[in-house]
Formats: structure tokens, C-alpha cells, sequence
């Protein structure tokens, strides 16, 4: 039986977004209809490519707290990281 790997991926509240806009030190969407887009996108070509992908709802004040923590840029790298690790806490 083949195991399929998990690939979490952020999702954001569009009620969060301009707080998203203001924390983020990497470039995003300017509207949340566009990053939808982009993101149901990366989603579905991830799910062809055989990956189970877990959509991770995480907040600007959670993933703040997060990075200040472990001393990491608002960034992209940094929110697949952050969900990374919350996947490995609900599945441990």
C-alpha cells in the first residue's frame, strides 16, 4: 500500500488579510480574491501531483508570536514552517 505524503499548506481568513499585507516581509497578493485564487491553484496542482494537502488556517498574531520565538522573517519560508509544525502536532 502506497503512503501518500502530507503537504499542509497556509490558509488565511480573508477577515485577516490586511493585517496579512501589514506583517508579511515578502510580497502577497494585494487583494484576498487574487491570493484565493493563486492558492486553490498551488492546492489542486499539488493534489494531482498525489500529495494530501491540508489546508492550515493560521492567524497574524499566532504566526507573529511564532516567528519572534524562533527568531524568523515574516515570510514565506517562515508560514510553511509554522504550518509544518502545527500538522506535526495534530498528527503526533
Amino acid at each position: 500500500m502506497e503512503t501518500k505524503t502530507i503537504y499542509g499548506i497556509a490558509w488565511f481568513n480573508e477577515s485577516d488579510w490586511e493585517e496579512w499585507k501589514r506583517i508579511s516581509q515578502d510580497e502577497i497578493e494585494d487583494r484576498y480574491d487574487e491570493w484565493l485564487i493563486e492558492a486553490s491553484r498551488g492546492k489542486e496542482k499539488l493534489e494531482k501531483e498525489g500529495f494530501i494537502v491540508k489546508q492550515v488556517t493560521i492567524t497574524p498574531a499566532n504566526f507573529v508570536a511564532w516567528c519572534k520565538k524562533h527568531n524568523r522573517r515574516r515570510d514565506s519560508s517562515s508560514r510553511t514552517q509554522y504550518v509544518s509544525e502545527l500538522l506535526e502536532i495534530v498528527h503526533s
